[in-house]
């Protein structure tokens, strides 16, 4: 193979790798668009429904939730004590195989007995091709220290 055939296939390959990169960007933005839109709408069942069945939510509390039905309980609980709306803000993304991850921010904003105060911090999410959806196989989300 001569040089100038090389550097083709050498550019063909780094170009291919930053439109995977794109589509990653683009399906996690999209995800979190779907996320912020149920969660505003206060359906945690939707959410839950964003999930993989064995589908893991390692909550900002610390605990580790399993399963769409304990996570749909524990996003409706959340919302109950008034953090009812919901920021996402993905800062990176990238595929791996048939997953994509995505790294960013999020904020919850409160409403009654929380009205006025926010909180949010980092995430992380691991979604997965599911038939014609995306869905959630992991999310790991912390609270950012008070500044």
């Amino acid at each position: 193979m001569n040089f100038r055939s090389l550097l083709t296939v050498f550019v063909l390959i780094i170009s291919a790798a930053t439109a995977a990169a794109q589509d990653a960007k683009k399906t996690a933005d999209d995800f979190a668009a779907k996320w912020v839109a149920a969660y505003d709408a206060g359906d945690a069942a939707a959410l839950s429904g964003m999930f993989t069945q064995d589908g893991v939510f390692n909550a900002p509390s610390g605990a580790v939730v399993k399963g769409r039905e304990a996570i749909e309980k524990a996003l409706a609980g959340r919302m109950k004590a008034g953090w009812t709306k919901e920021t996402v803000t993905t800062n990176d993304a990238g595929a791996a195989g048939n997953a994509v991850w995505a790294a960013g921010d999020y904020a919850l904003f409160g409403s009654g007995e929380v009205a006025g105060k926010q909180t949010g911090g980092h995430f992380g999410w691991v979604i997965v091709r599911d038939g014609d959806a995306w869905r959630a196989t992991m999310l790991t989300a912390n609270v950012s220290p008070p500044k």
